[in-house]
């Protein structure tokens, strides 16, 4: 195994652990599974075994592994995954559970996200690895509705006249999903004269905006006392770097048509 530009240290470990010919025994910190992560970076600046345990200790903090206490010598331990640790460990795009990995794929895939966007995504998947599922589901709300509303707005000249009216609503104190529906009120009928590949899927990423809108401002924004499960929050974070990216090209599309 070797490591890439987008791959960090936690995401080779958890690959590593996956794979069922490394030998992953703890060694005492500095040998068996510590000398297999420092040989996975051939053409890079290798980890030292100090960051290298830092992480392992981090990824147990975070219930992806555990140690299998099958020996009596401690140094013949293993570090095996969890449940979530081989889910995590399936090399997705955007993996949550990830957190560096995750977000140099949204800069990467989203190049023009606005500042304003990263910060709530960023708390978002913060918030997620410490395990505070509510307050994730809150922040990936806000920039769910802070890269639609970005979106909507450049729509407003390309619709030319009908556009006015959406820019009113847009400006106002209306709910979200008043907004949103205002919004696909009049992008609906012009879909015709978007390019293809923008046309194609966009109402399943509209309607996937408004699913997590709904769940995380109305279910998680409000004191319902409904928990947000882990699950839940996985396939929220994963939903919303996809569906980011579809968002902002029709954004530049949009503005690159205005007069």
């Amino acid at each position: 195994m070797t490591s890439d530009s987008t791959t960090t240290l936690q995401s080779t470990i958890l690959g590593l652990l996956s794979d069922p010919n490394v030998d992953k025994r703890l060694g005492r910190g500095e040998h068996y599974f510590t000398e297999a992560v420092i040989k996975a970076y051939s053409n890079e600046k290798k980890p030292t075994s100090t960051e290298i345990t830092q992480t392992m200790w981090f990824l147990l903090g975070r219930g992806l592994v555990y140690i299998y206490m099958w020996q009596p010598a401690p140094e013949n331990w293993e570090w095996r995954l969890t449940k979530a640790g081989i889910k995590s460990a399936k090399g997705e795009q955007f993996n949550p559970d990830d957190l560096d990995r995750y977000l140099l794929r949204l800069r990467a895939n989203v190049p023009d996200v606005s500042e304003l966007v990263f910060l709530y995504a960023n708390e978002a998947i913060r918030c997620y690895s410490h395990e505070n599922y509510l307050a994730s589901a809150v922040m990936l709300g806000v920039a769910s509705e802070a890269a639609f509303l970005e979106m909507a707005d450049a729509n407003v000249k390309w619709l030319s006249a009908p556009g006015q009216k959406l820019k009113d609503v847009l400006d106002s104190k209306q709910p979200y999903v008043k907004k949103f529906d205002e919004f696909r009120k009049r992008i609906e009928p012009r879909k015709i004269d978007l390019p293809s590949d923008l046309a194609d899927g966009m109402s399943l990423t509209f309607d996937s905006v408004l699913d997590l809108l709904r769940i995380s401002r109305n279910d998680a924004g409000h004191p319902t006392g409904k928990p947000v499960l882990r699950e839940d929050q996985y396939i929220a974070l994963q939903m919303f770097a996809r569906y980011l990216q579809k968002l902002y090209q029709l954004r530049a599309f949009f503005l690159s048509s205005n007069p």
